[in-house]
């Protein structure tokens, strides 16, 4: 089966599954297409500067509960400058996005800090996008990327209610070792190699 994205691959009862775009030497970091676990087709790509209004609405429109989730408080750092970091990023900060249709409905990115070969990782996806598989798509198709150019794994702090960010870390098979049983989780995610 084709969409209007490119090439799909079948439903998994339980798990997103990405297709891959163009394949080039670079086929790493080219766009590709998920199937959802409601049968969407999203486009996943890499984050641009014409993506900054779609960005910084995406955070803007997220509940209370969300808001502090993603950030551990209600009030984050200027949404606009966190926006232009995603959409213009210097060296060491990567982010893809998902459409849905064009609407960019979860964003994740990674920013290497101190140890090049560590890279802290955040996820972000519209309440009513919730559950259906965008944020596991988003790492899957960031991973190889984050891979190829050095990053072995992400570390990620979780606050210790957000189940469902929890969960889409476990469920993803990759080697995790959480440390910290407060009320933040630190974890630490081996990427895999291939």
């Amino acid at each position: 089966m084709a969409s209007a994205w490119g090439p799909t691959a079948p439903v998994s009862p339980r798990r997103a599954v990405i297709a891959s775009g163009t394949v080039s030497e670079h086929a790493v970091e080219s766009a590709a297409t998920a199937r959802l676990l409601d049968g969407r087709v999203v486009a996943l790509r890499r984050l641009g500067h014409d993506d900054a209004a779609a960005v910084l609405a995406l955070h803007e429109h997220l509940s209370d509960r969300d808001r502090y989730f993603r950030f551990f408080t209600l009030q984050p750092a200027p949404l606009r400058e966190l926006a232009g970091r995603l959409t213009e990023p210097v060296g060491g900060i990567y982010a893809v996005g998902a459409f849905d249709a064009g609407r960019l409905i979860g964003v994740a990115h990674y920013t290497v800090v101190d140890d090049p070969a560590v890279a802290e990782i955040a996820v972000v996806v519209a309440h009513e996008d919730h559950s259906v598989g965008v944020g596991t798509a988003l790492l899957k198709h960031l991973a190889p990327i984050a891979r190829s150019r050095g990053v072995e794994r992400f570390a990620a702090d979780v606050l210790g209610e957000n189940h469902l960010m929890l969960t889409v870390f476990f469920d993803l098979g990759w080697r995790c070792e959480p440390s910290g049983y407060g009320s933040v989780r630190h974890l630490e995610i081996e990427l895999p190699r291939d």
